[in-house]
């Protein structure tokens, strides 16, 4: 035994670079495989705490209302509250933070609506304030919004039923989103909320925001008029909430549900809307995903680094030839034989077991520990043991096959220390067809499978499959290329050419390392594919729901939004209004494209080869429409033509708040006349986009014959308002035919008539299309629903698809891409149309223009960065980035095997080299000859290994979703593989292994002497 232990301490110091290689690659086996489940465990729980501490607080709080009995103090009521809310929620522990009280009155009449009264002790310190904060009875801060609304400001009063006159002594506004810990502190900003009145048939009164004030109010002045107290609870997730504590989260809330106590003559009953069993329902969907995310990564680094740790061991039991000749020669039987094979790789694996799960542990630690959660501890799943063993296991197994491929070698071959190129066994060669077999199999079935879906067994297994078959391919192709070249000779070709082909064809050491080499490239490349295609995604998505740096919420309609947007930045720097509009089949999202390339967010996925650019060029109208500035509009008018009525003409104008008006000019006598109309909205300027012809109050008439408009003015000046308008039939004109020709000539619009029955003659400036330009996302309907309802909407107008998109701002790949002023040019857009109306701005937008926004009553809805970022932190993304720590590590485990199966072939090389410089040839033509060699392997390697990982990588992305699709409105992932990606990882595999095979040829040559063919005939 001792004698034993003696030899292999000898034989691991005599191949210390392989022995080194060996436990290095055996422990980054074992610790990829300790890794992933605990990752895996870590990512969910830090999802966990995330999603419940990033979700509204009314959705995952406790709430009740205490109903005080009659002629209770108001600081009373509040303590009571807060004890029933505690003896409520007595099993929450930690995870609820302590009760918060709101006062609040019941809805009494007050500013022609309804009004409420609001107190919370230290309301002011949590405000911005106009004005003071209340400090005596009967003071109250309004709203700023309604303060704007009512006329209302500091020092106003205002009466309200059973409070009497209240004085108005600041108006405040509440924290956004942007100040997440003072949203907090109100638990449910939504109670600000203030709703105008609504017209027949809804009806709905005004409600402001509440009135804040102090408790003394309270117990003061009202009369007749009762008051709540809401109690709630806000849920504040530990660190190391798993999904066992959620459970006890989700029993706490459970019990609140249909909670009703009567304390005396009041009552106390639950008023939580939580969600917590969606939550829950969400998270271990994702800790599903995640886990079928990260075992294609797992999996992946431990087969490769199987795949070189065979390619070490074999190198090393081939170095061992002699030894094991010579305790064959002495008889050794074939037991011994095995023990003395497997002493030295079973030593290794001691050593590299142990070492391999400190060193998962220590990953796992400091990746936890960078991305995830602060303070979120570190989970040992059981599932991390078994498999850190089982890889041990699979490496013993490995450590077998070395052993037994070098015992099979007979006694003769043994005693040379040579090994030459043998024809494959049959059994190698079946092994390897079913292998290419397979593949086929699995590659043809993902590429004609259906939707995306979640990772399968063949997500698992395909990469893994391309990688070994391209680094079969590239072994068995190079030799075989290598042997033809030789077969043809050296005439007419050079001589280190030559030398290179024949090494390659006789020397299998040289090509064996292609293999594993190969596997390693391709799974980088499809980790890093994988990783960045993800992360591509996610930034589309995230640029579909904030198409821009900042989205501002606006409750005025589109109109007034896109008015707004201009006035405050008139050059279009920093803003651009948009919103989404419903009709009886498409969707669209309606945008101010002329500011689309300043301002959006917009994705390359979407529209590739297509820049923002274009789009704006295709969509917006083809003349702009002209402007009048002015109180008082004049124009002659030559009527030419036979009408039914007397013909009046009806201007349609937009000012610049974006209200429609009209200007009514007539009634027009025949012949050459002046038409005067007074436009008082047009005094700070309006958009002239459409004209009506017809009887009185253009009603419908017969007109035939010519009519002719010239010489506009506004207040006495000229104005261009006919050349270069764009003047012509309005597309959706309910006559089109009534007109037979629009034409503009030297100033003059002329247009000739052919109304034999009544009609309206509609024509629009812009220069618009029968069929309005859009950007068509990739599941819109573009044609009306023939099941929907209804058919009257006025959003029912033929459409365009210009240019076909991935997806589109705020309605993804379902909704249509419009220009505002082309679908409102002469077109009303009713406000019960829009879903959704919103300001979207740059990151750089100054204060002033900010301002501006928040005056109007727009606040600040969800940032690009804030979306992103919480894409970024869902579970399945942060499982993802386990594919970038494969890539690397895989790149660096490809570099280190070279390195060390290069410099195990040094001895052989020199002597190769050394024979070469002896017969008489140079060593530049040695040096040429060695670099060609390793170019032709290290090139052949990094092609097959490039391609395979990119196939790989894009079948795999055509068939699974890499994300957490929860709307119609998600884009979808592009499959697509990236050339610059590809260029990158290719150069820098050439600049690894160029280095690799430079320093390799240099050591070759600079040790290849005379003496070292003495040295190894002695």
């Amino acid at each position: 035994m001792r004698t034993l232990l003696a030899t292999v301490l000898r034989g691991l110091r005599a191949r210390l670079l392989l022995s080194v290689g060996s436990v290095l690659l055996t422990a980054l086996a074992v610790g990829s495989a300790v890794l992933g489940p605990v990752f895996q465990d870590a990512v969910t729980n830090s999802y966990l705490v995330t999603r419940l501490a990033d979700a509204p607080n009314n959705l995952t709080g406790l709430s009740w209302a205490y109903r005080p009995p009659g002629g209770t103090d108001p600081a009373a009521a509040a303590a009571e509250a807060t004890e029933l809310a505690q003896e409520a929620g007595s099993g929450a522990g930690d995870t609820y933070v302590a009760p918060q009280t709101f006062l609040r009155s019941d809805e009494t009449a007050g500013l022609g609506g309804l009004v409420r009264l609001a107190a919370k002790e230290g309301y002011c310190d949590h405000l911005e304030i106009e004005g003071r904060c209340p400090s005596a009875p009967g003071e109250v801060l309004m709203l700023a919004g309604d303060g704007e609304l009512t006329d209302l400001g500091p020092g106003s009063t205002l009466d309200v039923e059973g409070t009497g006159r209240l004085e108005v002594v600041g108006l405040y506004t509440v924290p956004g989103p942007e100040r997440p810990d003072e949203a907090d502190w109100w638990f449910d900003l939504s109670r600000f909320s203030s709703r105008t009145p609504t017209p027949p048939p809804s009806s709905q009164p005004y409600r402001p925001a509440p009135l804040l004030t102090g408790y003394d109010t309270f117990s003061e002045r009202l009369v007749g008029v009762g008051y709540d107290v809401l109690v709630d609870r806000r849920l504040e997730p530990p660190a190391d909430l798993d999904i066992a504590g959620l459970d006890r989260v989700r029993a706490v809330a459970a019990a609140q549900e249909d909670l009703e106590v009567q304390v005396d003559s009041g009552s106390f009953e639950s008023r939580s809307i939580n969600d917590i069993d969606g939550v829950a329902a969400e998270v271990r969907a994702q800790q599903a995903t995640a886990r079928s995310s990260v075992s294609p990564a797992v999996l992946s680094l431990v087969l490769v680094a199987l795949a070189l740790l065979l390619r070490l061991l074999t190198a090393a039991a081939d170095l061992r030839l002699p030894e094991l000749a010579l305790a064959s020669l002495r008889g050794l039987p074939r037991h011994r034989m095995w023990a003395l094979g497997l002493s030295e790789p079973l030593v290794l694996l001691a050593l590299a077991v142990p070492l391999g799960g400190a060193l998962g542990l220590g990953g796992s630690w400091l990746l936890v520990e960078s991305w995830l959660v602060p303070g979120l501890p570190l989970p040992l799943p059981w599932t991390s043991l078994v498999l850190g063993l089982g890889v041990g296991l699979a490496a013993a197994l490995v450590a077998v096959v070395a052993i037994g491929l070098v015992l099979r070698v007979d006694l003769a071959e043994q005693l040379t220390g040579v090994r030459r190129p043998t024809r494959a066994r049959r059994g190698a060669v079946v092994a390897q067809l079913v292998l290419v077999g397979a593949t086929l199999l699995v590659l043809l079935s993902k590429l004609s499978a259906g939707k995306p879906g979640e990772p399968d067994v063949t997500d698992l297994v395909l990469p893994v499959l391309l990688a070994v078959v391209a680094g079969l391919a590239g072994a068995r192709g190079t030799a075989a290329l290598a042997g033809w070249w030789t077969r043809r000779g050296p005439r007419s070709r050079s001589l280190p050419t030559f030398v290179a082909a024949r090494t390659l064809s006789r020397r299998r050491e040289g090509t064996l390392v292609i293999l594993p080499v190969t596997a390693a490239i391709a799974i980088c490349v499809f980790g890093a594919g994988i990783y960045d295609s993800a992360s591509q995604w996610r930034a589309s998505v995230a640029a579909t729901r904030a198409p821009a740096a900042v989205v501002w919420a606006s409750d005025l309609p589109l109109s007034r939004t896109v008015a707004l947007s201009r006035a405050a930045d008139p050059d279009g720097r920093w803003l651009m209004a948009a919103g989404t509009l419903s009709s009886t089949g498409p969707v669209f999202t309606v945008a101010d494209t002329a500011r689309l390339t300043r301002v959006a967010q917009w994705s390359g996925q979407w529209t590739p080869g297509t820049s923002t650019d274009e789009i704006a060029g295709l969509l917006r109208p083809r003349a702009p429409a002209p402007v009048l500035t002015g109180r008082r509009l004049t124009v002659d008018v030559d009527h030419r033509a036979r009408t039914g009525d007397e013909l009046t003409l009806r201007l349609r104008l937009v000012s610049a708040q974006g209200d429609v008006g009209f200007a009514y000019l007539g009634p027009a006598p025949p012949g050459r006349t002046t038409l005067v109309a007074d436009v008082r909205a047009c005094r700070e300027g309006c958009r002239l986009e459409g004209l009506t012809i017809g009887g009185p109050a253009a009603l419908k008439t017969t007109v035939e014959g010519t009519i002719t408009l010239a010489d506009l003015r506004m207040d006495g000046e000229p104005v261009d308002a006919i050349t270069g308008a764009g003047w012509d039939v309005a597309p959706d004109a309910s006559a089109p035919d009534a007109i037979t020709s629009v034409e503009v000539e030297a100033g003059e619009l002329r247009i000739e008539a052919a109304a034999d029955e009544p009609a309206i003659l509609q024509l629009t400036t812009g220069d618009l299309p029968e069929a309005l330009p859009v950007v068509r996302g990739a599941e819109a309907r573009t044609e009306p629903d023939p099941n929907a309802f209804s058919t009257s909407s006025p959003l029912t107008f033929a459409v365009d698809p210009v240019v076909e998109a991935g997806s589109v701002p705020l309605l993804g790949p379902r909704g249509l891409l419009i220009d505002y002023d082309m679908i409102s040019a002469d077109r009303e857009v009713y406000d019960q149309d829009s879903s959704e109306v919103v300001v979207l701005a740059r990151a750089d937008t100054p204060a002033a223009v900010s301002a501006e926004l928040r005056a109007a009553g727009l606040s600040v809805d969800r940032t690009y960065a804030d979306v992103r970022a919480g894409l970024d932190g869902e579970a399945y993304a942060l499982a993802l980035r386990l594919y970038a720590v494969v890539a690397a590590l895989v790149l660096v485990m490809a570099v280190a095997a070279l390195a060390v199966s290069t410099a195990v072939q040094l001895p052989s090389r020199r002597r190769d080299a050394a024979s070469l410089r002896v017969v008489g040839v140079s060593r530049r033509e040695v040096m040429s000859a060695v670099v060609r060699e390793l170019a032709v392997v290290l090139g052949s390697t990094a092609v097959a290994g490039l391609a395979a990982g990119a196939l790989a990588q894009y079948v795999v992305l055509r068939t699974v979703t890499l994300g957490y699709a929860e709307t119609l409105s998600t884009p979808a992932l592009v499959a697509a593989v990236d050339p610059l990606r590809l260029a990158l990882l290719a150069l820098v595999t050439a600049v690894l292994f160029g280095a690799v095979a430079l320093a390799s040829a240099v050591l070759t040559v600079r040790g290849a002497r005379g003496a070292t063919l003495r040295e190894n005939a002695r």
